[in-house]
């Protein structure tokens, strides 16, 4: 077909800036025959990035980032270009898969739809987009169509835009835009681009860690990327993660089945279907099923890592009611409630009534026993998930998208803070002034033991901060299972599980006790000018220490046991006199010393800086498997033109398209 004039006049124009921004893109394609009867000219397939689209949305109807391309797409070629919008997963560990899974949806989905019109369009051309996890997929379909392994054949792909591409890097694809220096998380691909080499593009944000990300200097968060990025879920799982599965579970809810909003309703049901004289026990099992369903995600994100005081904290603060706020209402009312127990009795519900029906319909009397069974189960249920149920339905309804990505978003951000924590940790001087305290204590020396507890005190910040807000045996177990040559995340790992064992909120709490009793027996020996010493005083005050510094003579070698009884964070601050009547000895094998040293060399290495300049920076790690870091693209330029990414990446393929007409 032929272009109007002042759409010819554009494309001239377009050549020319499209030189500017990058001569390694192609700027001829494979002729278009004349079009087929029912086909178009081109096949646009447009891959959706995370949770811009679902698997049922109509392919017909362009959305999220792409939408623009899409419609400039429509406007220059018309019926000519038809405008596919793959329908696919399209999510992040969300719905009970990871994103792997997800990334492997959209790229199954896409070859399926260009094998179809490939056979039904034998002169029909094609170009591929994507955008984040789009991005992602087209890539891969990119390197298989030019490495011939893909659904068509290279010679029909007019251009492949890739817009935030997890794979950045990839040789054969034009690098648009600012340069960047890094690659994708999920690493480039090495086949390469193959006969598709200078018809792909690909445009990144330097600052945006899902495409461009240095490994080198960020082995902990590089490494955790592509495990996110690659592994999947189920038994494949095992072998990419280091033979544990542990990372996927950990970072996986499935609230695709859960029906938040109508839980209180549900549960209203039951007991209204329980008190008719005549129960339709089939009606019952269903509605003990739903329940189950709504139960079971929430109450596994409650034994997880995830549901942490800080995490929880964070989601209070933002305003009333946004969709975070409405999350910590929900965490909190879900912690009042007793979910595990709730569970338990929704399930047994579910399986007695299922049993008596075995599948078929069946109603019983109001009194007989099985019934009645039933009855005080439903009773038991509503008590136990009661302040739950009183959460406004809008507030559940809102607050399950922040739910469901909890885990993920919780757990990097965790597994950083820990990272950074361990890298500022004085192992060294905690080790010998815990040793030396008690000491100094025993010796009633209120000055030395004073000075000791404040250096203490400026040790314990970091283990004080990752006790209250990191789940540490959780996160010693993602960090076991990523792949980091360094050897930083195994120190760190195994850092996150000796400390897992350590009471650090008893042990600063003592420190802090022994400190102000110290202090107040200094003053009386060193009272303000005008007043007398008193010592006597000051022995007295003394002589409180002594089962203090037994208690933190206990304490200490208990996290050097590993025997320690956890005191929760809330109490932080909260002074006890419990008095250790004995003292353990039983750390002869546990080498803190060389564990020490370990820890002073990752320290003192670069890695560790750049770790904590990245979390400094302000980057959220967590945004490589979202959407919400890195939608820029309308504002980012591009060339020597002024143009966003969105706008070349359309006067690119327009381009493109119109030259092969």
């Amino acid at each position: 077909m032929a272009l109007p004039r002042p759409k010819a006049h554009r494309a001239v124009t377009l050549l020319v800036t499209a030189t500017v921004a990058t001569s390694s893109v192609a700027l001829t394609a494979p002729p278009i025959a004349s079009a087929q009867s029912g086909c178009g000219a081109t096949f646009n397939l447009f891959i959706p990035g995370t949770w811009e689209t679902t698997e049922d949305a109509d392919p017909s109807v362009p959305v999220g980032m792409l939408k623009p391309v899409a419609d400039a797409l429509k406007s220059v070629h018309g019926s000519e270009a038809e405008i596919y919008t793959l329908p696919y997963m399209a999510r992040a560990f969300d719905n009970g898969y990871t994103y792997a899974d997800s990334k492997a949806d959209a790229l199954a989905k896409s070859k399926q739809i260009l094998t179809k019109i490939e056979n039904a369009c034998p002169k029909t051309k094609f170009t591929i987009v994507g955008y984040s996890q789009g991005a992602d997929a087209a890539g891969d379909l990119a390197s298989e169509i030019g490495n011939g392994k893909g659904p068509v054949d290279a010679g029909r792909v007019l251009a492949v835009g890739l817009l935030a591409d997890p794979g950045a890097g990839t040789k054969g694809s034009a690098t648009v835009g600012p340069r960047t220096s890094g690659h994708g998380i999920a690493d480039p691909r090495p086949q390469g681009m193959g006969a598709l080499s200078g018809r792909v593009a690909s445009i990144c944000d330097p600052g945006d860690l899902y495409c461009s990300i240095e490994k080198g200097s960020s082995p902990l968060l590089g490494s955790l990327g592509s495990i996110l990025t690659k592994s999947p879920s189920g038994a494949a799982a095992d072998t990419v993660a280091g033979g544990n599965s542990q990372l996927a579970t950990a970072l996986t809810s499935d609230f695709s089945g859960s029906d938040l909003p109508a839980l209180a309703a549900n549960v209203a049901a039951l007991g209204q279907q329980l008190s008719e004289p005549t129960v339709d026990v089939k009606q019952v099992a269903i509605a003990a099923t739903s329940i189950a369903k709504t139960l079971a995600p929430l109450a596994d994100l409650l034994d997880s890592g995830a549901a942490n005081p800080q995490a929880n904290g964070q989601l209070t603060a933002a305003p009333v009611g946004t969709a975070e706020y409405n999350a910590s209402e929900v965490l909190t009312n879900a912690g009042q409630s007793d979910l595990t127990g709730a569970l338990d009795t929704a399930t047994k519900l579910a399986d007695t009534a299922n049993t008596l029906t075995s599948g078929d319909s069946l109603r019983l009397p109001l009194t007989s026993a099985d019934v009645q069974t039933l009855t005080k189960a439903a009773a038991s249920l509503g008590v136990q998930v009661a302040p739950l149920a009183s959460t406004p339905s809008d507030a559940l309804t809102s607050a399950t998208s922040v739910l469901s990505v909890l885990k993920p978003t919780v757990v990097v951000n965790q597994v950083l803070n820990v990272a950074t924590g361990i890298t500022s940790l004085d192992m060294p001087g905690i080790l010998e002034n815990l040793a030396l305290l008690p000491q100094k204590v025993a010796a009633l020396d209120a000055r030395g033991a004073h000075e000791i507890a404040g250096q203490l005190n400026n040790q314990f910040s970091p283990l004080v901060t990752m006790a209250a807000a990191v789940d540490l045996t959780w996160v010693s177990q993602v960090l076991s299972v990523i792949p980091d040559p360094s050897g930083a995340t195994q120190i760190a790992a195994l850092v996150a599980s000796i400390l897992a064992n350590v009471d650090v909120i008893k042990l600063a709490n003592i420190v802090g006790q022994i400190q102000e009793i110290a202090w107040a027996a200094v003053e009386k020996l060193l009272p303000p000018p005008g007043q007398l010493p008193d010592p006597l005083g000051a022995a007295a005050a003394m002589t409180g220490l002594v089962p203090v510094g037994l208690d933190l003579a206990s304490a200490a070698m208990n996290m050097l046991s590993g025997k320690a009884t956890k005191t929760p964070p809330a109490l932080l601050g909260q002074q006890t006199n419990t008095v250790s009547t004995s003292i353990t000895t039983a750390a002869e094998n546990l080498d803190l010393p060389q564990l020490s040293n370990s820890l002073v060399k990752l320290s003192q290495s670069q890695g560790a800086e750049d770790l904590v300049s990245l979390v400094g920076e302000g980057l959220r790690a967590a945004d490589f498997f979202t959407s919400g870091a890195h939608t820029n693209y309308n504002t980012l330029v591009v060339d020597n033109a002024g143009r966003s990414a969105i706008v070349w990446l359309s006067d690119w393929l327009n381009l493109q398209i119109g030259r092969a007409v």
